[in-house]
C-alpha cells in the first residue's frame, strides 16, 4: 500500500536474492565453497529468533545468500514509487468527473497509438460487481489523496489515529497524468501475470483455500476507513511453503482488489494492523517462495491505488524492531508519522485509539478484544 512501510517490505526483499541458504550450527566449520576447512562465525544463526544487536540483525542476511546493502536497495526502490510523482507538463481536472473523461480519453489514445492492453481481462472486476469506470475512479482518487486537507471545522474529522482523506478545496486540481502513469503501472504488472490469473478466473471460490492459509480480516472501522487485518503468526506456514507461487500470487492479487475497489478505503482512507506475535526471524524472512514476495509488494506499494492512513504493528518480536528502527532512517517523516506501535499491555487500549474498539476487530484476530464476529470477506463472499 503505498504508506505500508512496515516490515513485510523486507520479506519481499529477502525472497528476492538467490536461492542459496546455508544455516551454520554452534561447531561446524565452512567457507565461501561450504566445505569444511575454516570455523565459521558461532555468533550469528538464521534460526535463533533471539538476535539482540543492529550488528546481528545486519549479519544475519550473509545467512540468507543475500546482505544487508541488498535488502536497502532493493527497500528504497520499493519505496521510492510508492507515492507517484508531479511532473511537468501533467494535465490536471477541478473535479471528478471531469478527470474520470480525462481519463478515458488518455487510454483511447494510448490505445490507438501503442500496442497496449487496456481491455482489464485479467481483472477480477465481476468477483466485486465492479466496471472498469470503478478502477479508474480510484487511481484518479488516489491521486487527489495528498491534497486532501484535516479541517476539523468541516464534520469530516475523524479522532482515530490517522485522521481520514477529508475533501479537497475548491482551489486543488486533480493530476490526471498521474493516475494514468499509476493506472499504465498496474495495467503493466497484472499483464506481466495474466498467466496466473486467468484460468481459472479470478474469483473467491478460485482463491478460498490459499486465502485460508493466512489469518487476514478485512472491516471497515468507526470512521468508515477500511481495515486491513494481519495475523503473521497465525500463518500456516507448512502449507503457504507447499503452495504454487500462482496460487499465493492470485490471493494477493484478488485481496488488493479487494481493498483498492472498497469506496471507504478510496474516500476515507485504509489502515493495515498487522500482528507479529509467534513469528520468527527465519520463518518471516522464508516465508514466500523466491520472487513472489518482492513481485506482490511492488504491485501493492508502486502499483496499486492504495495509500494506508495508518499502519499498526503488534507485539513485535526483538528482531523486527531492531528491523525498524533500521529502516526508519530510509522512511520520510510523512511515513513515520503513519507508523502506530502498540506495546505490550496497551493493546485494548490503543486499537480503541486506531479503530474505535472492540465492535471493529475480529473475534480471532489476537489476543485482544473483538467483537465482531463476520468481516467483509465473511458478509459478502464466504
Amino acid at each position: 500500500m503505498s504508506r505500508l512501510c512496515s516490515l513485510i517490505l523486507i520479506l519481499a526483499v529477502i525472497t528476492s536474492s538467490n536461492n542459496k541458504f546455508f544455516v551454520a550450527a554452534k561447531g561446524d566449520t565452512c567457507d565461501s565453497d561450504n566445505e569444511s576447512t575454516s570455523t565459521c562465525e558461532p555468533e550469528i544463526y538464521v534460526g535463533d529468533d533471539n538476535m539482540s544487536s543492529t550488528w546481528e540483525f545486519m549479519s544475519a542476511f550473509s545467512k540468507l545468500g543475500t546482505s544487508w546493502n541488498h535488502v536497502i536497495g532493493e527497500y528504497i526502490s520499493v519505496v521510492q514509487g510508492a507515492d507517484g510523482k508531479d511532473m511537468k507538463g501533467d494535465e490536471y481536472a477541478t473535479e471528478v468527473g471531469e478527470a474520470l473523461k480525462m481519463l478515458q480519453v488518455m487510454l483511447k489514445e494510448s490505445a490507438a497509438t501503442s500496442d497496449e492492453d487496456w481491455s482489464f481481462s485479467t481483472s477480477p472486476l465481476d468477483s466485486f460487481g465492479k466496471t472498469v469506470d470503478d478502477i479508474l475512479l480510484a487511481f484518479i482518487r488516489w491521486s487527489m489523496v495528498d491534497n486532501y486537507h484535516d479541517n476539523p471545522e468541516d464534520g469530516n474529522s475523524c479522532p482515530l489515529i490517522g485522521g481520514i482523506n477529508n475533501p479537497s478545496s475548491d482551489t486543488d486540481k486533480i493530476n490526471v497524468s498521474k493516475a494514468f502513469r499509476r493506472l499504465t503501472a498496474y495495467q503493466h504488472w497484472m499483464q506481466s501475470v495474466s498467466s496466473d490469473l486467468q484460468d481459472p478466473p479470478l474469483t473467491y471460490q478460485s482463491i478460498k483455500s490459499s486465502l485460508s492459509i493466512f489469518s487476514i480480516h478485512v472491516s471497515h472501522d468507526e470512521c468508515d476507513r477500511l481495515v486491513w487485518f494481519v495475523n503473521l503468526g497465525k500463518t500456516d506456514l507448512a502449507n503457504l511453503k507447499s503452495q504454487s507461487p500462482r496460487e499465493t500470487t492470485r490471493m494477493f492479487v484478488w485481496i488488493a482488489h479487494l481493498l483498492f475497489l472498497d469506496e471507504m478505503a478510496q474516500s476515507k482512507g485504509l489502515v493495515v494492523v498487522d500482528d507479529m506475535a509467534n513469528i520468527g526471524f527465519w520463518d518471516y524472512m522464508t516465508m514466500l517462495p523466491i520472487q513472489v514476495g518482492i513481485s506482490v509488494d511492488r504491485f501493492l506499494i508502486s502499483v496499486t491505488p492504495l495509500k494506508a492512513k495508518n499502519v499498526v504493528l503488534m507485539h513485535r518480536p526483538k528482531w523486527a524492531e531492531i528491523g525498524y528502527s533500521l529502516l526508519s532512517w530510509f522512511l520520510t517523516k510523512k511515513m513515520k508519522n503513519r507508523v502506530t506501535m502498540v506495546e505490550k499491555g496497551q493493546e485494548n487500549g490503543m486499537m480503541k485509539k486506531v479503530v474505535g474498539g472492540a465492535k471493529f476487530i475480529p473475534t480471532d484476530f489476537s489476543n485482544i478484544e473483538g467483537l465482531m464476529s463476520k468481516d467483509i470477506i465473511a458478509q459478502h463472499y464466504v
